[in-house]
């Protein structure tokens, strides 16, 4: 999900140099927000448009060139990702108003997640406060060396090393953010419980298509994707997973009873790293990236450990959650705080009806363009393996009055 490509800070698929001052579509006060963040304008030598992927996101590469006197022209690298309410089909769909990515970083959030994890932002500006015109950027290190190297292929192994270390570095932050008092600040402009859990069902899209005209092509392709998904799928699981798609409220209000922490909301291949350690004060050891926190929200803590499993389809959801559950159990209890096995059962199955509602369309997608043979028959065997596991987790997340009535 996300961006669907290779984000801020990532490799270029097509590189575009060009002249200072910034090309459109930058904001209006575009200067002032530079200028805000600590770049002058008249220090930019070149701009490289990056690709912002399907989300809509504006992400440049900026080549600042500083002089001293009496010595030779200095050139750095720093990527800017400029944010506008709403922006694209994706902060549409997950109402983001607030800019919620320069708000988690101006309100201190982001610099507080643990000592292992880290972001590749240095600074965010915003301006022109509840008006038209509002519009931030956030200012980041270019991290394209540290990035993974084929980010949609799932990594070879059960569980290698480096999912392990994403799984780790969830938890961690997962376990730093339990019940904070901050995920209730509106001002953050977090992904609300309904958007998370219906941020790609399909009359999310439709709607998009059909009444913003958008031409986005990933919109029609999930489309599709969700037409493989429900016909793969048993017609039973189809239809219950139908139903909580055309009135989510009862789940809706099951999800928002349990414990939430702060997600990431789109831990996916292009959206992660690993940073080697430092050799210089502060000295650190090798720490994970995470990119991208235009989805952020509070909600269930595997969330995001599963939704890594509803983009990387060969990792096996199990595996993953039982090496997450160690993991987060081991840093609440550095917190004095128990995580009851009937807690976990619920978050499961929160997260099984979530993920199967978000990342159906790329399952479906993927058993429909699988070559004939095995793969495809793997491909097809998964998504009725995530329909059946999810409408089984519908069915215990809904308190039986609710579903006698209906």
């Amino acid at each position: 999900m996300g961006e669907r490509t290779r984000k801020a800070g990532a490799r270029e698929e097509e590189t575009k140099l060009v002249a200072a001052p910034l090309s459109p579509p930058a904001p209006p006060g575009r200067d002032e927000l530079l200028r805000a963040l600590g770049v002058e304008p008249h220090e930019i030598a070149s701009v490289a448009e990056l690709d912002g992927g399907l989300s809509g996101a504006h992400i440049q590469r900026l080549t600042l060139r500083s002089e001293a006197p009496g010595a030779a022209a200095a050139y750095r690298q720093r990527v800017v990702k400029w944010l506008a309410p709403e922006r694209g089909w994706l902060g549409a769909a997950s109402r983001d108003t607030a800019m919620r990515e320069a708000r988690l970083w101006a309100s201190g959030v982001l610099a507080d997640l643990p000592h292992t994890v880290a972001t590749a932002v240095l600074a965010a500006a915003e301006r022109d406060h509840d008006t038209p015109a509002r519009a931030a950027v956030l200012l980041m290190r270019d991290v394209s060396s540290w990035l993974l190297r084929d980010p949609t292929r799932t990594p070879p192994g059960q569980l290698p090393p480096s999912v392990l270390g994403i799984v780790d570095g969830m938890a961690r932050t997962h376990a730093r953010f339990w019940e904070d008092a901050r995920l209730d600040d509106p001002a953050l402009g977090l992904t609300p419980p309904v958007a998370a859990l219906l941020l790609a069902a399909p009359d999310t899209i439709r709607a998009r298509i059909e009444t913003s005209g958008d031409t986005n092509p990933y919109l029609p392709l999930a489309m599709a994707g969700w037409d493989a998904f429900f016909r793969l799928a048993s017609s039973n699981d189809a239809e219950t997973l139908r139903a909580v798609l055309r009135a989510p409220e009862p789940w809706l209000a099951a999800i928002t009873r349990l414990p939430r922490t702060l997600l990431h909301g789109d831990v996916w291949g292009p959206n992660l790293g690993f940073l080697p350690p430092t050799r210089i004060a502060p000295q650190r050891g090798r720490r994970v990236l995470l990119l991208d926190w235009a989805l952020a929200a509070p909600g269930p803590a595997p969330y995001d450990p599963l939704w890594l499993c509803g983009t990387w389809h060969a990792l096996s959801p199990p595996r993953v959650l039982a090496a997450y559950r160690a993991r987060l159990a081991r840093h609440l209890s550095a917190r004095r705080i128990q995580l009851a096995p009937q807690t976990w059962r619920v978050f499961v199955d929160a997260a099984y009806l979530r993920t199967a509602l978000t990342c159906g369309e790329a399952l479906g997608r993927a058993a429909h363009d699988a070559p004939p043979g095995a793969a495809r028959r793997r491909a097809q065997q998964r998504v009725h393996w995530w329909a059946r596991r999810a409408a089984a987790a519908a069915h215990r997340l809904r308190p039986a009055d609710d579903a006698a009535s209906s």
